[in-house]
């Protein structure tokens, strides 16, 4: 009994003194470059990151705690006010490899990033909630809504040199449009009184602009048979610089300077129809299956088209050590506006906590969430809020979440 303690009391010793908790931050990875150096291993690095955030007004966290899950349509339908209802999904996967030698650091990434934003008619969910009937009469419901999807494959390469009280950071990255699409949803359903039937039509309708020649091919089969210089061979470069001063920790970057714009050679139509039609009780469906057609290997179009796709932006951290890390943080996108935030953060033996408030120009967020960290492998998870008005972002009102695995020596 008294050796197993021994051994349990060494190994937590060993757990004490080897854990790492400022490893990871919320906003590591786009930030700065110089931060992928900042308070890592000391030889190898390994690890993965995804991020998913999904604004919606259907389900949050707190449903899953709960024994059944409500969704009142009725109240989503009420605070649209007219307007259209918006959905945004953005999803960041990232992995890398990092090798440290000496004073000096090179990591490889690959980042998958999309973002998409849909817009559905007013209509439809007036339908859902309260039906087509308004003072006792059936009516026609109609309606025009928009979907854009922004799909982007990264390949990045990080050089850092580590001083004894700074850390400066290059990453040179190329970039290629996976997918751009830019469609229209239509919606339109008409009452048959006398043959007691309700027919609803829907359809979508876009062009997808891309710097690969296969999304056809990959839509119909599932099958990319294509090397990475195929792949990549009309990608675009940026590059990022960052600064870090460990011993007052701060630091400031200017970010994604597009030193040549991907080449945008292929353009495709999308096409989706389908229909329901309610008669009897029963529900007969014509499923929307989409279409994709090559129309032109020859395009001469770029990406970014303009500078709001991939805006240029300055970075700016401040750490001031209390009980806790406090780090006000600041990114001024060029065009676009600042965003700003701060960041809480520590740690309870080797778990480490965070606490993230930011105005992201066009809504506020909310990131909080904890890891374990043993040093040679850590695990960190949040959860995110994220909302147009900064006293709903306490409320967790959609479904948001990070999480990073890294292992390493």
């Amino acid at each position: 009994m008294k050796k197993t303690s021994i051994i349990l009391f060494i190994f937590i010793i060993g757990i004490l003194t080897f854990s790492n908790p400022t490893i990871n931050k919320p906003w590591n990875y786009s930030f700065n470059p110089a931060l992928f150096d900042y308070g890592t291993r000391n030889l190898i690095d390994i690890g993965g990151n995804l991020t998913v955030d999904f604004e919606q007004p259907f389900i949050n966290f707190g449903d899953f705690f709960k024994e059944e899950m409500i969704i009142d349509f009725n109240e989503i339908y009420d605070n649209l006010k007219g307007e259209n209802l918006d959905i945004n999904l953005e999803a960041n996967a990232l992995m890398y490899g990092k090798l440290h030698l000496w004073m000096f650091s090179y990591a490889k990434s690959f980042n998958l990033y999309s973002n998409t934003k849909l817009s559905l008619p007013n209509d439809l969910i007036k339908l859902i909630s309260y039906g087509n009937v308004e003072n006792g009469d059936l009516v026609d419901l109609s309606g025009e809504g928009i979907i854009n999807t922004d799909i982007l494959l990264e390949d990045n390469n990080y050089f850092s040199w580590i001083g004894k009280n700074s850390i400066i950071g290059i990453n040179i990255s190329n970039f290629a449009p996976v997918a751009v699409l830019r469609g229209n949803i239509t919606f339109k359903q008409t009452p048959d009184i006398e043959n007691a039937t309700l027919n609803i039509d829907y359809s979508l309708s876009g062009k997808v602009y891309s710097s690969f020649g296969i999304l056809d091919k990959l839509i119909d089969n599932g099958n990319m048979d294509l090397g990475y210089n195929d792949i990549m061979k009309y990608s675009g470069t940026k590059i990022s610089i960052g600064y870090i001063s460990k011993k007052d920790r701060w630091g400031v970057s200017l970010n994604d300077i597009v030193l040549n714009k991907a080449k945008v050679k292929y353009e495709y139509t999308l096409e989706a129809t389908g229909n329901l039609n309610v008669a009897d009780l029963k529900v007969i469906s014509d499923n929307a299956t989409p279409i994709i057609e090559k129309i032109s290997e020859t395009l001469d179009k770029e990406y970014p088209e303009i500078s709001l796709d991939l805006p240029m932006n300055i970075s700016a951290f401040y750490t001031f050590n209390f009980l806790f890390d406090i780090t006000p943080h600041l990114q001024y996108f060029f065009e676009k506006g600042l965003a700003w935030g701060i960041n809480i953060d520590g740690n309870l033996l080797f778990i480490p906590f965070w606490f993230d408030i930011s105005n992201n120009i066009d809504y506020w967020s909310l990131n909080t969430g904890f890891g374990i960290n043993l040093h040679i492998l850590d695990l960190n998870v949040s959860v995110k809020s994220n909302t147009a008005d900064f006293g709903d972002v306490f409320d967790f009102n959609n479904l948001s979440f990070e999480l990073n695995v890294a292992a390493g020596i």
